[in-house]
């Protein structure tokens, strides 16, 4: 199901096969949605988002960005009204095959710009000591 905003809102149920026919069995309430952003098309509830097609992935990484979370709520809310289920207390997910290693990415990246900030700071704090030391220099020469 879509919720169309400027964005397109693409949410899906995420539930177990059922092992004798492949569909997904019905149930009482929907708490996991998988969750993507213009990745599905706003004509019919296609979810074409993450890692829809890998028969491997069977696991997702928590929506966190607060301001994204009202828009997948919408539409979770129509697709429960569209199909007459249940999603008391949605809980929205990237699907993933393998969500460590999106964390370890995420790790990684953030270690970086942190290694960039300290490497700034003590260049801009470089920069200055030497300015105050050569200004004050010249200072003490006039006096």
């Amino acid at each position: 199901m879509v919720f169309r905003d400027i964005d397109l809102h693409c949410v899906a149920p995420v539930g177990i096969q059922n092992g004798t026919d492949g569909k997904m069995p019905v149930l009482g309430n929907y708490d996991f949605w998988a969750v993507g952003l213009n990745c599905c098309p706003g004509e019919s509830p296609d979810f074409h988002c993450g890692e829809f097609s890998n028969p491997r992935a069977h696991s997702g990484l928590r929506l966190m960005r607060d301001e994204l979370r009202p828009f997948f709520r919408l539409a979770v809310q129509q697709a429960a009204a569209t199909f007459n289920i249940q999603a008391k207390h949605p809980i929205f997910l990237y699907w993933l095959q393998d969500p460590t290693k999106e964390m370890n990415a995420y790790q990684e990246e953030g270690f970086k710009y942190f290694t960039l900030g300290i490497f700034s700071y003590f260049s801009i704090q470089f920069f200055l000591v030497v300015a105050g030391s050569m200004g004050f220099a010249k200072l003490a020469d006039i006096i």
